[in-house]
């Protein structure tokens, strides 16, 4: 279980949709805030860390702050 503490209220920084078309793979980076994944198509195989995690259609991921990630394979074709 996760479980988190956190100062109400919450801030969002960034949001937005990402529409890949098959191009490309997610940048590395490591950001100061969480990042909150959804797959709404297709799959996104990413990398937090050592752990590689596999987020299909319909799935989410929360990733950690500070925490290096970055795309294993290019997105795939839709």
């Amino acid at each position: 279980m996760l479980e988190l503490s956190m100062t109400l209220p919450i801030k969002v920084q960034n949001g937005g949709l990402f529409i890949s078309r098959g191009v490309g793979r997610h940048p590395a980076r490591r950001l100061e805030s969480w990042e909150i994944i959804f797959v709404e198509k297709g799959r996104l195989t990413i990398q937090e860390e050592e752990r590689i995690f596999l987020v299909d259609a319909g799935e989410s991921l929360l990733l950690w702050p500070n925490r290096q990630h970055v795309g294993v394979e290019d997105f795939p074709a839709d």
